[in-house]
């Protein structure tokens, strides 16, 4: 894929769906502090029984934009996938400009690898880029996730709702970000 011209690349639409935690964080925090300090207000984290509550979301973006973002309700599974896929992909392609032409690269996910995908893939998108099998993960989309994730962070945000306000602004004013630099 090196040695793709940008034509090629100008006509990839980029998929991937990531979490969004409410509250709390995706991992471990640490905190460094003095001896007989762990109780001083300042390094103490607040937490949430059961870790808070996430949001999935389903994005995607080429070249020429960001297209849809797709707020998804409990899990996500391959008929799920395809459902969004359906729904979104094809809206997405001409408001990007790319129409019928586009390619699709995808992770190696095992719902977007499942046979039910592959097949509504076959019938349904002019090209699927492949990726080798546990190869690292090099979709854009990865990166383009951490923008509006740092700005969820924000401790004044405890709903869904606002959640959602702030990822569906976020996404929006990426593209815009991108094109003034």
């Amino acid at each position: 894929m090196v040695d793709k011209d940008i034509s090629f690349w100008e006509s990839v639409i980029f998929v991937d769906e990531s979490k969004f935690n409410i509250f709390g964080s995706n991992g471990r925090k640490t905190v460094r502090r003095k001896p007989n300090e762990e109780l001083n207000p300042k390094n103490l984290l607040p937490t949430v029984q059961h870790g808070g509550r996430g949001i999935m979301v389903w994005g995607c973006f080429a070249a020429s934009g960001m297209g849809n973002l797709v707020f998804i309700e409990n899990y996500m599974d391959q008929y799920k996938y395809i459902n969004i896929l359906k729904e979104n992909l094809k809206i997405s392609a001409p408001k990007l400009g790319i129409q019928n032409t586009f390619k699709l690269y995808q992770d190696n996910d095992p719902k977007h690898t499942a046979l039910n995908v592959r097949l509504w893939l076959l019938y349904n998108c002019p090209k699927v880029i492949r990726t080798t099998s546990y190869s690292p993960d090099f979709n854009p989309i990865e990166n383009v996730w951490h923008e509006p994730e740092k700005r969820t962070r924000k401790p004044d945000i405890s709903l869904k709702e606002q959640v959602k306000a702030v990822l569906t602004k976020e996404w929006r004013k990426i593209f815009n970000f991108t094109q003034r630099n």
